[in-house]
């Protein structure tokens, strides 16, 4: 039995403490170890969650391309036999007030009128490819985004074991009471 201070510094490091505090410490690194992996778990699954969110986005958004590509395609189909109605109606009504349809003005209109629709119809056909465009950018996008997630899960698993690595050993004798220093002046 010692009585009184032997001692009037810092901690002093015997046997007599390693032997009490052996278990405590063991179970502190069991807890912080199953910790650890749970963070880790937990920083892979959530950027794999958001990987595969930007996968589906990326998908989407590629599908919504092609389908505004057909939308402007049958726009334009409409577009086309609705004006084919228009001149044939022209045709008729000039026919019908006894203009010959064939030859000057009311055959520079209905070239006009032809030309027109042209262009509505282009311009139909262009919409619908600048907004596929807008789709498929969106789904490039979402591809880097989906690939930056991917990274991040891998990135984020590797900081979170270092890091609770560097937590578990600051939580051990040796690196809570100096490291080297303690073990070697514990000893002499």
């Amino acid at each position: 039995m010692q009585r009184g201070h032997r001692h009037a510094g810092g901690f002093l490091w015997n046997d007599s403490f390693t032997r009490r505090h052996w278990g405590t410490e063991v179970a502190i690194i069991a807890v912080t170890a199953v910790a650890a992996a749970a963070s880790t778990y937990a920083a892979y699954a959530s950027s794999e969650q958001q990987a595969e969110a930007a996968g589906y986005n990326k998908k989407l958004a590629q599908n919504n391309a092609e389908l505004a590509t057909q939308q402007a395609d049958i726009d334009a189909e409409n577009l086309k036999e609705k004006n084919k109605r228009i001149m044939s109606l022209e045709l008729t009504e000039q026919a019908g007030m006894g203009v010959d349809p064939n030859e000057g003005s009311p055959l520079l209109v209905r070239a006009d009128t032809a030309r027109q629709m042209q262009r509505d119809v282009y311009l139909t056909k262009y919409g619908g490819y600048v907004r596929s465009q807008g789709f498929e950018q969106q789904a490039g996008l979402q591809g880097m985004y989906q690939h930056s997630y991917e990274n991040a899960a891998a990135i984020g698993a590797g900081v979170s074991l270092l890091s609770s690595g560097a937590q578990i050993y600051g939580q051990t004798a040796y690196g809570r009471y100096g490291g080297y220093a303690a073990s070697r002046y514990a000893r002499g």
